[in-house]
């Protein structure tokens, strides 16, 4: 089947270029979000759920921040 379907095709190679252009970006885009120093961040982000309404709390850099339903 799929030699059929790159028989008429001149770009025999695009498929292939695009699959390792995919793998490089998507492994990239992985590890500067788990790898980079960013663990204070995503720290003080999943706490949010859990403030109480109205609580104040700083996040890693010492910014204030103030819970409140929206």
């Amino acid at each position: 089947m799929w030699r059929q379907f790159y028989a008429g095709m001149d770009l025999v190679h695009l498929p292939l270029f695009t699959l390792i252009l995919f793998l490089v970006v998507f492994t990239g885009v992985t590890a500067w979000v788990f790898l980079a120093r960013r663990g204070q961040d995503y720290d003080a982000i999943s706490r949010l759920p859990l403030a109480e309404t109205g609580a104040v709390t700083s996040d890693s850099r010492g910014e204030r921040i103030h819970h409140e339903l929206e």
